[in-house]
C-alpha cells in the first residue's frame, strides 16, 4: 500500500499501473496480481485501508462538538504519523472529481458520509450544549467542510511553506470559537 500511496502522489491513480506498484514495492507483477488481483483490487484496498480513515466514526460518549472536531483531529493524527499516506489520500480524493475517475462514486459516498457526521455532530452538540444554539446548521456544515478541504488543497498544491498542522490547529480553534457553546 505504501508503494501505491507514493505513486498516487507522484502520478495520480489513473496513470499508475499495477506493474509500477509491484516494482516500487519490490514484487513482481505476478506477485502483485496474485496478492491483490490487479490494479482495481489495489485501489479497493487503498480506499478501504487509508481513505476511510479520514472519516472518523461517531463516538457515542463524545460531545457533539468533539464529534465535529474529530475530523480535524483525525487529519492531524494521520499527518503526525504518516504524512506521505495522508498526502496520497488527499491527492486521490481530488483526482476522483474527474467524471471518468473510478474513484468518483466511492469518494463521493465517503465525503457525503463525512458531511453527514459533521451535521449530526452539530445537532448533537446543540442537544448536549457543546454547540451554540441558533446557528444556521447548513451554513456551519458548509463552512466546516470548506475549511477541511481548503486546507487540504493548499497543502497539496503548495507543499513547501504550508504548515498543515498549524493551519488545522487554527481552523480547530476558529470552529470552537464560532460554533462552540
Amino acid at each position: 500500500m505504501e508503494a501505491a500511496a507514493e505513486l498516487i502522489v507522484e502520478k495520480g491513480w489513473e496513470a499508475t499501473t499495477a506493474a509500477e506498484i509491484g516494482r516500487r514495492a519490490g514484487y513482481s507483477r505476478t506477485m502483485v496480481h496474485a496478492r491483490f488481483g490487479g490494479k482495481e483490487a489495489i485501489l479497493e484496498d487503498f480506499l478501504q485501508e487509508y481513505v476511510g480513515r479520514l472519516n472518523p466514526n461517531p463516538n457515542p460518549q463524545a460531545t457533539g462538538m468533539d464529534q465535529v472536531l474529530a475530523h480535524i483531529d483525525r487529519i492531524r493524527d494521520l499527518y503526525a504519523h504518516d504524512p506521505d499516506v495522508l498526502r496520497a489520500m488527499f491527492v486521490s480524493t481530488f483526482e476522483s472529481m474527474k467524471t471518468t475517475s473510478p474513484l468518483r462514486e466511492r469518494v463521493s459516498d465517503q465525503l457525503t458520509g463525512g458531511i453527514a457526521n459533521v451535521a449530526d455532530g452539530l445537532r448533537k452538540g446543540q442537544r448536549d450544549n457543546s454547540v451554540r444554539q441558533g446557528i444556521d446548521l447548513g451554513r456551519a456544515v458548509s463552512d466546516i467542510t470548506a475549511v477541511f478541504f481548503g486546507i487540504a488543497f493548499l497543502w497539496i498544491a503548495l507543499p513547501t511553506g504550508f504548515d498543515l498542522d498549524t493551519e488545522l490547529t487554527h481552523a480547530r480553534d476558529r470552529i470552537l470559537r464560532d460554533y462552540g457553546a
